[in-house]
């Protein structure tokens, strides 16, 4: 597995424990240790976008952050290997 693929797998697991969080947090809005642990899911997932974007290029067209250039297309996107 490629540094670009291990990555994105890293990505995708940590954004889905943080969706699986948020809806038990929609039947169980008092629990702090589900809204701890969704935070941390979270933001955990924030910093590893953000690792990609840096090192591979942007994960969504919002990550587009090129004054210049539109870097979307400049760049193999994230579901492509």
């Amino acid at each position: 597995m490629t540094e670009r693929e291990s990555l994105m797998k890293q990505i995708m697991e940590y954004s889905f424990a943080a969706h699986e969080w948020n809806l038990y947090l929609d039947t169980h809005p008092t629990s702090r240790m589900a809204l701890e642990y969704f935070k941390n899911m979270s933001k955990k997932a924030e910093e590893l976008k953000k690792m990609y974007a840096e090192k591979f290029g942007p994960i969504k067209v919002s990550d587009v952050n090129s004054d210049t250039e539109w870097t979307w297309v400049s760049e193999p996107w994230p579901w492509s290997n």
